[in-house]
């Protein structure tokens, strides 16, 4: 098997790749981001700076006024509209007290590490499509 066929064959698993992790991310992304979230009051426990961010323990009151202990950590990230250290309150499922998160749009981290991924295969795509297509050349010129 000629060598831009083998890239070739690579170049298509990298989009058929790129397509299945682009829709779990976008699906994981937006079921996050329709959990209706309420903001409630929370006090910090402790901290621990760890580079990227902080992870946070912190105690915030259920819907019956019991306090409620979650782990958290908070991206550094500066962005408007989105606060650069953990400011005092958490974003909670109330459907689900204990799910409570440091930003209103909940757990999204995972969904974008697989966006990313998807982009990673997507250029890894875009580069094996390029390769065969110059080895392709390459091969059909005259020896």
């Amino acid at each position: 098997m000629p060598a831009s066929s083998v890239l070739a064959l690579v170049c298509v698993g990298c989009v058929a790749l790129t397509v299945v992790l682009a829709v779990v991310g976008f699906r994981a992304l937006s079921a996050a981001r329709r959990v209706p979230r309420v903001r409630v009051p929370a006090r910090e426990l402790s901290s621990t700076y760890v580079g990227p961010g902080t992870f946070v323990d912190v105690e915030y009151p259920d819907p019956h006024g019991h306090p409620l202990r979650a782990h958290l950590f908070v991206w550094l990230v500066r962005a408007p509209g989105v606060p650069y250290t953990f400011d005092g309150t958490v974003w909670v499922d109330p459907a689900n007290p204990a799910d409570a998160t440091p930003r209103r749009q909940g757990r999204t981290t995972r969904a974008t590490l697989v966006l990313i991924v998807a982009a990673v295969t997507a250029a890894a795509a875009l580069g094996t499509g390029v390769a065969a297509l110059v080895v392709r050349l390459g091969e059909s010129l005259p020896a």
